[in-house]
């Protein structure tokens, strides 16, 4: 029996996105301003469009369960995990994150995801949400923590 949970984004998340692309578009608009188109103002937008480039093609979509798998899709890559590897399934409250620092992660460009460093625990955390509320925490055999947000959590636990 497949299930397939979709994402949605937050309003938080649909402002601070507008936000920082704003801000992207008002940096390079007075770097060209006042560099007259320089190599400065090129190699700032190229960095810029590159990395917005990796945001938008690692936003998760959907997660999809199965009798063999928690698959977590992103609009690039897909992350796969054996339920036969999946140790613990917990809803998680905001209050319990608060200690997730963002690594090589995108933090409020239309979403969270990437990996999050967890400084209570010492530990990587894998994070696919595009909301901080209604968050679960996956675990599997090998100490992997995956952190994903969906609408309905007690329906994904079960």
């Amino acid at each position: 029996m497949e299930q397939i949970f979709r994402y949605t984004f937050g309003r938080r998340i649909r402002w601070a996105s507008i936000g920082v692309l704003v801000l992207i578009v008002v940096a390079v608009l007075a770097l060209y301003q006042l560099y007259d188109g320089g190599y400065i103002s090129a190699w700032f937008l190229s960095l810029t469009v590159a990395i917005v480039a990796l945001c938008v093609l690692s936003i998760p979509r959907q997660i999809r369960v199965d009798d063999a798998s928690v698959e977590i899709h992103c609009i690039l890559e897909m992350t796969e995990i054996e339920l036969i590897d999946v140790v613990s399934v917990e809803h998680i409250e905001r209050q319990q994150i608060k200690w997730l620092v963002p690594t090589l992660a995108s933090y409020g460009l239309f979403g969270y995801y990437g990996y999050y460093f967890n400084l209570r625990t010492l530990d990587w955390v894998h994070v696919y949400a595009t909301k901080w509320s209604d968050l679960v925490m996956i675990t599997d055999k090998y100490e992997q923590q995956f952190l994903v947000s969906c609408d309905e959590p007690e329906r994904l636990i079960t």
